[in-house]
């Protein structure tokens, strides 16, 4: 499936109060090479182009990872929509290519294909689960087109022209595991879907485990697709963990925290991890009401931005649920891209790069980077509480983790 527009722009649709807001706002955003978000580039800088900007967006708009993927799509448009109202980039509107890779790694390499030859798309961004995460980037690198991703979670794969916007695993875990141990005991059990991130992401926790005197008592994995969790809550229940750190992952996670309730997995344990994103909430509701995690990114934070986002966000949704944190990331994906395209004066991927690591973008996730050997993005995390009605209250804003894990992107 493939749509492609320019991103929704206000000629000739309605003039929305919340994206006027956005535009309206000139956000703190420096570039050691001088570069600035506000206004764009110069129209005679050299190597400015004359003609739109193309993203291609690699999403999940069906399969297991379809709601992920649909807030992939939300946040990217309304970030596109954002940065065109404002100047576009280099005098240009950003035209946007979106792409549905079914959740599957194939898929995924077919359409990243597809928006590079075809398309000719000048940035890849997406998509959800870290194998088709791979498949996508090692697409672009190949063909030297800059390429994000929005999801949490290391992708096994770096390049010159990576830059992964997603937290990473260290920075979802670091402050929540001390956190839950604290509150519900040290006996932790592990549950995760059976691919690459669950078992990255906990590697990084058993350590911070151990770290605070905890002890992993059971660590089980699933196939993605899975329908019955049997077998893995009565493991996880003879174990008798404190609590429970989930790696589970779109339908999957809705699929397990329904049946760990209804086998009273969760009766006076502690719950937390993915399956606590507000994508799950509208399923699962009580069942995540009164638990903490930590997101990169809660709607009820305070500050103009945020409040503008939101604004923006239910105007074009007309929902008033949670807004998720990979809406939230790809938005700002999409700003920060934008900003390195406007340092750069150029499409040129290149020159995108050079700028990525020297951009700071204040905004929905605090002070946005990336740390330039490695790749790994430095963002505020949020340690929320998920209220009554789908609220995700913010209870404190944590300071930035700075992951310093070693990985050539050369």
């Amino acid at each position: 499936m493939e749509t492609a527009s320019t991103a929704r722009r206000l000629t000739g649709r309605r003039a929305t109060t919340g994206i006027a807001a956005l535009a309206a706002f000139t956000l703190a955003l420096t570039a050691c090479g001088g570069g600035s978000f506000a206004g764009g580039a110069d129209d005679d800088a050299d190597g400015a182009e004359d003609r739109a900007f193309r993203l291609g967006l690699v999403a999940p708009t069906t399969g297991v990872a379809s709601l992920e993927g649909s807030s992939l799509v939300s946040g990217a448009e309304l970030g596109i929509e954002a940065v065109n109202a404002d100047g576009g980039v280099l005098g240009h509107p950003i035209e946007l290519v979106v792409v549905d890779d079914k959740s599957d790694a194939a898929t995924s390499t077919q359409v990243t294909q597809q928006l590079i030859r075809q398309n000719d798309v000048d940035y890849v961004l997406g998509t959800i689960a870290g194998d088709t995460s791979v498949a996508a980037g090692s697409v672009a690198a190949e063909a030297g087109v800059p390429f994000s991703t929005v999801v949490n979670g290391s992708v096994e794969f770096c390049s010159p022209h990576f830059w992964p916007f997603g937290a990473s695993e260290r920075m979802m875990v670091e402050d929540l595991v001390p956190l839950m141990i604290e509150q519900y005991g040290p006996r932790v059990g592990l549950v995760g879907n059976d691919y690459i991130f669950p078992h990255t992401y906990h590697a990084v926790a058993s350590e911070i485990i151990a770290e605070n005197g905890g002890e992993v008592v059971a660590e089980e994995y699933s196939p993605l697709g899975t329908a019955d969790w049997q077998p893995v809550i009565g493991k996880l229940e003879n174990a008798d963990p404190d609590w429970i750190l989930t790696a589970v992952v779109g339908g999957d996670a809705v699929s397990f925290m329904t049946q760990a309730d209804q086998f009273g997995l969760l009766t006076d344990r502690g719950v937390t991890g993915t399956t606590s994103q507000q994508e799950f909430y509208g399923a699962l509701g009580p069942i995540l009401e009164g638990r903490t995690t930590v997101l990169q990114y809660s709607d009820q934070t305070p500050g103009a931005d945020n409040e503008a986002f939101v604004t923006a966000y239910r105007e074009e949704h007309g929902d008033n649920g949670s807004i998720s944190a990979i809406a939230a990331t790809a938005y700002e994906a999409v700003r920060f891209i934008a900003a390195a395209v406007n340092a750069a004066g150029s499409y040129e991927a290149d020159a995108i790069s050079e700028q990525m690591s020297t951009i700071r973008l204040d905004g929905l996730l605090g002070e946005l980077g990336f740390r330039e050997d490695n790749h790994y993005v430095s963002s505020n995390m949020v340690l929320v509480q998920i209220d009554e009605g789908g609220v995700y209250s913010t209870v404190e804003v944590l300071d930035p983790i700075d992951d310093t894990t070693a990985r050539s992107c050369s």
